[in-house]
């Protein structure tokens, strides 16, 4: 079930990749090729160049540079840091990211950035599982390929275990809710999880508790790929602890639910295959996406909300082997304050409690506890898979 890593051919620039498979505005990748990479997103060697010498290895511990970086603005808040960390940002090469944030809504962060600081950051887009299986095969291989990395929680979750991140440390965490506060690396926006359905194709009241609203959509319903941690998380906090069922009932409940369902891999696609009609409703959507629709005129309802409704951090944090430590210290700052307007703007949840946005406090989301299922991530895949296979369908868009 593991999707395969996409690469994608551009400038430096944030362009639309040329994919072999065609990608979503939400799953697929979109990027600019990093310096010391072809345009195919693979790392060069100096014999790639057209000469016969062999590069150096590069150094895969930075953590120094870093440090110095973090010396050189110590004491320093608001504007005086951020004039001094764009000096040290000026002397170095370009900043390269890898980020499972589509297309659409990293853009304007960019400009923004751009038109703030005149850096223009080179950006790689896949899914966050893509991501992260492109991180860990360049630092097997050696290779440093990005200086920050932007990615759901429990792949960054990963990294921080595997040791890829450096320590965070920065005054503008003092906005960003507790919860989306780690050591390295913070949350920029919440991914809230959300069950939504067409009503060209349903009427009346749909039912607000999972139990039934599973049990309502016979073969209409469409889940997504990789939605493993939020199956998680529901069956911990809702299934087993407020309902006190088992993990074999509610795998066989999701089995019976999704038989002859739509399983698509991108939570945009499922949107839009949403309302083209392809199915009458799905489990799982993003809240972001699905808000910005129906504000577009989309026949899409998800309130009254099923709940509990899941609530994933996304974050941003500096890699090990860090090329450009002030850039990509300026980009995580920008992300975690001037950003956060952005990302509100484009209907993210934005962390910063001084930004409104996302999910209504009413409906007490439940937060991923990353920590948990991290854990206990095999076993959450592979009772996810079952269910995925019991769909009995080919995933759209894999």
């Amino acid at each position: 079930m593991r999707r395969r890593l996409v690469t994608a051919i551009g400038v430096l620039a944030l362009v639309v990749g040329a994919c072999s498979t065609p990608p979503t505005a939400e799953e697929g990748t979109t990027t600019a090729a990093q310096p010391g990479t072809t345009g195919e997103g693979t790392p060069t060697t100096a014999a790639d160049e057209g000469t016969t010498t062999t590069a150096e290895p590069m150094g895969l511990d930075n953590r120094a540079a870093l440090e110095e970086v973090y010396a050189q603005v110590e004491g320093l808040t608001g504007e005086e840091r951020t004039a001094r960390l764009l000096e040290l940002a000026q002397e170095e090469e370009a900043l390269s990211i890898y980020g499972s944030t589509n297309l659409e809504d990293a853009l304007p962060l960019f400009e923004a950035f751009e038109d703030l600081y005149d850096l223009e950051p080179s950006y790689y887009r896949a899914s966050s599982g893509d991501v992260l299986t492109r991180i860990l095969q360049e630092a097997d291989a050696n290779f440093a390929g990005n200086d920050v990395v932007m990615a759901n929680g429990p792949e960054l979750a990963i990294l921080d275990e595997q040791g890829l991140l450096l320590p965070l440390e920065t005054p503008t965490t003092e906005n960003i809710i507790d919860a989306g506060v780690f050591d390295t690396w913070a949350a920029i926006y919440m991914n809230s999880f959300i069950a939504a359905w067409n009503t060209d194709f349903v009427s009346g009241d749909v039912p607000d508790n999972w139990n039934d609203f599973l049990s309502t959509f016979d073969g209409a319903l469409a889940l997504e790929l990789g939605d493993w941690d939020w199956f998680a998380t529901l069956t911990r906090r809702y299934f087993i602890a407020e309902l006190g069922m088992t993990e074999e009932e509610v795998v066989e409940l999701f089995k019976n639910a999704v038989a002859g369902s739509t399983v698509v891999d991108g939570h945009t696609l499922m949107a839009e295959l949403l309302v083209a009609g392809e199915y009458d409703a799905a489990t799982s959507l993003y809240h972001h996406r699905v808000t910005e629709m129906i504000s577009e005129g989309a026949p899409l309802q998800w309130e009254p909300p099923v709940r509990p409704i899941i609530v994933r951090p996304n974050g941003v944090g500096i890699m090990r082997h860090v090329q450009s430590p002030a850039s990509a210290l300026l980009w995580v700052e920008f992300m975690l304050t001037d950003g956060q307007e952005v990302l509100a703007a484009e209907y993210r949840g934005p962390a910063s409690t001084q930004v409104a946005g996302g999910i209504p406090e009413e409906y007490a989301p439940i937060l991923v506890d990353l920590e948990a299922i991290a854990a206990e991530r095999d076993k959450w895949e592979s009772l996810w898979e079952e269910i995925v296979q019991a769909a009995g369908t080919e995933p759209v868009g894999d």
